[in-house]
């Protein structure tokens, strides 16, 4: 019976569901997930979706190393003696280097884009911030190129104007799933399709960071509450300022308030609305930077919300 050798390395929510869709499959169709590396505890609790894998551990008995670089030395010499088959990357932190792919016949990946579209880091979240409809996901095989390997499959789904990036990251996740399901039996036999990418359709993202998150207010209502869907919970969010304390913003709408000033706050109480550059939004969830997320009203009375004040960008 042909058996393939499994190996996989990740260390995100999406990267969880999906070892442990691998796990699953593998023991259905024969195959052997022989290793799995995980992001240490220490420097993964330093990103917004990491995950540890060993309550999967318990349940499928694979051997899991959790590691800082899996392109360290001792991490080389277990791929190189582990003699895969399949090397899965799904959600890691970094770049891995050829070194790593070099480790087995069959790599691949999965991107949260219909690429070569969305290319880079953080897609989803750009998608929601361009007010995009429609996002998607590619297995993919794994190049030393960002996100530039040969497409296997995609799937894509609608981005609804009510998602926010943990809704469409779920969606994303689903996706991603249905992908593994749908082609593994080409996985376990080592015969996938491999469909060049269209060098005139890629587009590239830049890599977002925290400090990223500052909203500007002289923007569009719209961009203004795409904004701050895109980066809430579980990412950093999107923060404005007020009286020099850092505010973050969870949640909003769109409202049809006459604006003045970009940033002037025109309601508070039971409603914070805040002027635009076009309009105005409603801020539906609030927090001050380390201390507890409060409604409109219990934000408006524990800081003493001032009418015709202004969230600022300093």
């Amino acid at each position: 019976m042909l058996m393939s050798k499994i190996g996989f390395i990740g260390c995100m929510e999406i990267s969880w569901h999906c070892l442990k869709k691998i796990a699953e499959l593998a023991k259905k169709h024969g195959d052997e997930l022989e290793i799995v590396f995980n992001l240490e505890e220490e420097k993964g609790l330093k990103y917004s979706s990491y995950i540890d894998f060993s309550s999967l551990q318990k349940d499928f008995n694979f051997n899991l190393i959790h590691v800082s670089k899996v392109s360290e030395p001792e991490n080389l010499e277990i791929l190189k003696n582990s003699k895969l088959d399949i090397l899965f990357i799904i959600g890691w932190h970094q770049i891995v280097p050829q070194i790593v792919l070099d480790s087995s016949k069959i790599k691949l990946g999965i991107h949260s884009s219909l690429l070569p579209k969305d290319r880079g880091s953080s897609p989803i979240n750009w998608q929601i911030i361009r007010g995009e409809s429609q996002g998607g996901v590619t297995l993919f095989h794994l190049t030393a190129g960002v996100d530039a390997g040969n497409i296997v499959d995609q799937e894509s789904y609608a981005i609804t104007e009510t998602d926010n990036v943990a809704t469409v990251y779920e969606k994303a996740t689903l996706s991603s799933l249905n992908l593994l399901e749908k082609n593994w039996n080409n996985i376990h036999l080592s015969n996938l399709k491999s469909v060049i990418q269209d060098e005139n359709e890629i587009t590239v993202n830049k890599q977002r960071r925290p400090d990223d998150g500052l909203i500007d207010w002289s923007k569009s209502s719209k961009d203004c509450y795409n904004w701050i869907r895109a980066q809430t919970s579980p990412y950093p969010g999107a923060f404005t300022f007020y009286k020099n304390k850092k505010i973050y913003l969870w949640k909003s709408k769109i409202t049809n308030h006459n604006f003045t000033n970009p940033g002037q706050i025109i309601e508070i109480g039971e409603r914070i609305i805040v002027s635009t550059g076009d309009g105005s939004i409603e801020l539906l969830s609030l927090q001050v930077e380390d201390e507890p997320i409060c409604s409109p009203n219990l934000f408006s009375k524990s800081y003493n919300l001032e009418k015709n004040s202004f969230f600022n960008n300093i």
